[in-house]
């Protein structure tokens, strides 16, 4: 997931906070997922609303896995002049 992040741009305060958040709300919510499985007497309906509750929670946990990979990246952002070059434009 990382090959996208070779040419990061600077990201504003307000971006950084939104992923702090995000990564922190997913970890939670793949967390309460699992603490939330009701037993259900039915042994084919528990193994199917179980596998649905896990791939949830992975879901969930590979979100927070993404934006932590945006805040690693965002951490040490290409200096400003670099972005500009290499692309043809003479401004």
């Amino acid at each position: 997931m990382s090959d996208g992040m070779a040419g990061a741009r600077p990201v504003t305060p307000a971006q950084l906070r939104a992923l702090t958040r995000t990564r922190r709300v997913t970890r939670d919510i793949a967390e309460d997922l699992l603490t939330h499985l009701p037993d259900l007497g039915d042994l084919p309906t528990q193994r199917l609303l179980d596998a649905w509750v896990e791939q949830a929670a992975d879901t969930m946990r590979a979100l927070a896995e993404c934006a932590e990979e945006h805040l690693l990246g965002a951490s040490s952002p290409a200096p400003a002049s670099s972005s500009s070059r290499g692309t043809g434009d003479p401004r």
